[in-house]
């Protein structure tokens, strides 16, 4: 069953029990990758009721497929909801982001970033190194100085020399049952309580404070280098950390199922196989260093979304063995040679044997090539030398026959993956099969053991076979033991030091072969908009690449299905690495792949994580080709490129907004000027004004897009003089409604979302005359209160830029600023002068004796506001 942790309202929740698992008939379960298919046999259901008895009990797991592979277990992903793992060993992991937010520092909103990261679903040892990106930041050992020298700020002990260190904060919560709330989120968010404890949940807490230099890209990746999950030892009673296989084997199957593991009880395991491989694996093998090495070792993640025994099968391939469920009990074996103790005579028989002399050509193979996650190299995922017999060729007409078992679960030891590599070779060597119907006398056989077997007839005298089948039948005519067996001996687990390969220090690298499995990459998708012809307006198209280094590959297929939906619609086949899908829906995605080489064989399916088809939801892309000229003193004429975007150019619009300064404008620290004109037009008509016109893209949803800049100064070849200034800053001793003054900047009073200023003073020229007036505002549009939340109340809200750190770019206000004409003479008589309607204007000409002039300021909704610090209005006439 899958263990998640599931943190959509920052609440844990686990998953329900799994099913009960009905018995079926005993047989071997075989290691991933298809390498110990030798040891598979039918199995037959007796025809009694007893027959249920008499058989084992095999995990009956629905079968799924994984959702990552172990390459991607270093990977960071923003995921709230997140299944568990199971590490045993030492591995670099990543994780997915269950949890984040932004927060003030420093007096500005969005500054601080902080995110939770699941390592496990389980106590871990404790954490190694913890790298961000490529660079490693903290040591478990320089965290243990720091902690003892006691001081400095203990976020920042273990960090050893980067541009990191000191400038980040990280703690590593090996998920004790005692474990407390990480105390530095729950006094930064609000989100986080002291509730928010994780018991039994290994994670890593990651801070910064935003830095344009230090994350040009954004939050690092993270990855943590761990001790995994302890395990009792029955041999000596104690709970400690250890890689033996089959003490980790033994606890996942006692781990309870709301644990992430199937939840047997201790009677369910063969405790005396599983301690015979348990005293087997920590044997001392001698390596061309001097050193030694345990012989098998396990160092690797159990996914607990996937079948026990699929993790079995992981577990299983870290002694090149095998694990079945044999009269009621779950036992391995297979790791080394084992005597015989019972011998097959011709008397046992009750029916004639079946002997197959040879494999098919299709399960044959004389190579084997493997890969192993390199310790010394952060497990970065290395080829091993590959293995070859040129006995085994010759034997196959001189052709090369290649086995690939790619990665070898949890297996990190250079020298261990080369044994699994010869393990796997003579084991599927081994040709020659039999079945042997046997009387009640073969009742002492189990699965897995080896046996002797004697029929002269046939020249065989004590011939060890291994039985990888065992059969009960009852009938009319009795108890019949049916074993399926296939020829083994002691050399098949023989190995000399001579034989180890030197691990070279670029790697080894492997040539393709016709004959190998192929293996491809999980697709990447992009997507573009286009124009239906049947008038169904803007639809998404997603385009669809794979790759491979098989050269061998003839044909490709590909596949997707929305994440909320099991099965996948497939795509026909294609010629090249590429497809494109029509029409598609904005949502979560998964895509998949495979290919076929030349000789029929496919690929595994590759699948990609979950990946967001945004659609028309995507922001528009900036204008380009943004240009300006002066005409006629009066008048700016913009153009530019046409939008890229259909859905910009049919149903959106181009905005535009002017700020005083010739450069360093911003959308917040600018207004609005004219009026927004069609997505699909490339020019418009502005008033004339010094500084900077900004325009930005809206697409037909009303989602923004990046601005875009030009600076300008104001020309004409007509001369003009400045006949009147009129500068409020920065008094601002006007009239003032829904704002004030303060150190002069005129603020809009909390809350308020509409405000006016009226002028202190007015522009009176004598007599009725014409004029240019034009307006000059300097302002900052800002947020009044950390937006990580939306103003509705939901949380974890991005803005509609998506940046977390440092808040939103847009402006969600504005600042009208409004002229009321007279011919009277408002100094005699200002309350009866006879004023005109007010106008908006930037800059415009006007006819009158006296102008009076008033700023409305406006914003979408309280959580922002506005600040003024300039407002001058400049009166202009012909020279």
């Amino acid at each position: 069953m899958a263990y998640r942790l599931i943190l959509p309202a920052l609440l844990i929740l686990l998953a329900g029990p799994a099913h009960a698992m009905p018995p079926v008939v005993a047989a071997l379960g075989v290691a991933a990758g298809g390498w110990m298919a030798g040891l598979t046999a039918t199995a037959i259901m007796g025809q009694a009721a007893l027959a249920a008895v008499l058989t084992g009990i095999q995990m009956a797991m629905a079968k799924k497929p994984k959702a990552k592979t172990r390459d991607e277990i270093t990977l960071n992903r923003i995921q709230p909801v997140t299944t568990g793992r199971i590490l045993y060993g030492e591995r670099m992991l990543g994780g997915s982001i269950v949890a984040r937010a932004t927060t003030e520092a420093g007096g500005k909103p969005h500054r601080r970033y902080h995110s939770i990261m699941p390592l496990a679903c389980h106590e871990i040892d404790g954490a190694v190194e913890i790298w961000l990106g490529e660079t490693l930041v903290w040591t478990e050992a320089q965290y243990r100085r720091d902690e003892a020298a006691g001081t400095g700020d203990p976020y920042h002990w273990g960090q050893v020399g980067s541009d990191y260190k000191g400038r980040v904060r990280l703690r590593v919560h090996n998920g004790g049952e005692d474990q407390a709330a990480e105390a530095r989120y729950v006094a930064a968010a609000r989100e986080w309580t002291e509730a928010h404890r994780l018991r039994g949940v290994a994670y890593v807490y990651f801070e910064a404070d935003y830095d344009r230099d230090l994350f040009p890209s954004g939050a690092p990746q993270i990855r943590v280098r761990c001790r995994g999950k302890r395990v009792y030892d029955p041999r000596d009673g104690q709970v400690k950390y250890s890689t033996n296989p089959a003490l980790c084997l033994r606890d996942y199957m006692l781990t309870p199922q709301l644990r992430g593991g199937p939840g047997w009880r201790p009677g369910d395991l063969d405790e005396d196989t599983i301690l015979a491989l348990a005293n087997l694996a920590e044997e001392q093998v001698p390596l061309t260093s001097g050193k030694t090495e345990n012989r098998y070792a396990f160092n690797g993640v159990l996914e607990t979304e996937a079948t026990a025994a699929e993790n079995l099968n992981d577990l299983s391939s870290s002694w090149g063995g095998w694990w079945t469920c044999e009269r009621g009990r779950l036992t391995v074996g297979g790791a080394a040679w084992e005597e015989p103790a019972f011998t097959v005579t011709e008397d046992m028989l009750v029916g004639g044997i079946q002997v197959t002399a040879r494999k098919p050509f299709e399960e044959q193979f004389n190579t084997v090539k493997a890969q192993y996650a390199d310790p010394e190299n952060e497990h970065v995922v290395t080829d091993l030398p590959v293995l070859d017999s040129a006995t085994y060729i010759a034997a196959d007409n001189g052709e090369p026959l290649v086995l690939d078992m790619g990665e070898l679960p949890g297996e990190t030891g250079f020298a261990r993956g080369q044994r699994l590599m010869k393990l796997a070779l003579l084991k599927g060597r081994r040709q020659k099969q039999v079945t042997l119907p046997c009387s009640l006398a073969a009742w002492p056989v189990r699965l897995g053991d080896n046996i002797r077997v004697s029929l002269p007839r046939r020249g065989w005298t004590a011939k060890t076979f291994e039985v990888t089948g065992r059969t009960v039948h009852i009938g009319e005519d009795g108890v019949r033991v049916t074993l399926s067996c296939i020829e083994t001996g002691p050399a098949i687990f023989d190995w000399r030091t001579s034989e180890e390969m030197p691990k070279p220090a670029g790697g080894v690298p492997t040539l393709p072969s016709p004959t190998a499995k192929p293996v491809v990459s999980a697709p990447t998708m992009t997507e573009e908009l286009y124009e239906t012809r049947g008038g169904g307006g803007v639809k998404t198209r997603v385009r669809l690449a794979a790759t491979t280094d098989n050269p061998f590959i003839d044909a490709w297929q590909f596949a997707w299905r929305p994440v909320a939906e099991a099965d996948p619609t497939l795509r026909p086949l294609t010629d090249s690495p590429e497809d494109q899908i029509e029409d598609v829906a904005p949502g979560p995605y998964v895509f998949g792949a495979r290919a076929r080489n030349g000789r029929g064989m496919w690929s595994d399916w590759a699948w990609s994580g979950a990946t967001a088809v945004q659609g028309i939801n995507a922001a528009p892309v900036a204008i380009t080709g943004l240009s300006v000229q002066a005409s006629g003193g009066a008048v700016a004429m913009l153009r530019w490129d046409r939008h890229p975007s259909l859905d910009v150019r049919q149903g959106g619009r181009i905005e535009f907004r002017h700020a005083g300064a010739l450069s360093g404008a911003s959308w917040q620290s600018s207004t609005g000027i004219g009026k927004s004109v069609s997505g699909g037009v490339t020019e418009a008509t502005l008033p004339l004004k010094t500084g900077t016109y900004l325009a930005r893209p809206h697409d037909a949803m009303g989602t923004p897009g990046p601005v875009s800049g030009i600076a300008v100064r104001a020309a004409s070849i007509i001369p003009t003089t400045t006949v009147a200034t009129l500068a409020e800053a920065p008094d601002f001793a006007g009239a003032a409604e829904g704002c004030s003054a303060a150190g002069g900047v005129l603020a809009m009073a909390p809350g308020a979302t509409r405000a006016s200023y009226a002028f202190a003073g007015r522009i009176d020229l004598g007599a009725v005359q014409p004029v240019r007036l034009i307006s000059d505002i300097e302002l900052l549009i800002s947020e009044a209160r950390d937006l990580f939340w939306q103003p509705s109340g939901t949380a974890m809200w991005t803005p509609p830029d998506a940046r977390l750190w440092l808040g939103s770019t847009d402006a969600y206000g504005d600042v009208d600023l409004q002229v009321s004409v007279t011919d009277d003479a408002p100094a005699a008589d200002p309350e009866t002068a006879r004023w005109g309607p007010w106008q908006s204007f930037d800059a415009a000409d006007f006819s009158g004796r006296a102008f009076r002039f008033r700023a409305v300021l406006s914003v979408e909704s309280p959580d922002y506001t506005i600040g003024i610090t300039g407002l001058t209005v400049t009166a202009l006439q012909a020279a």
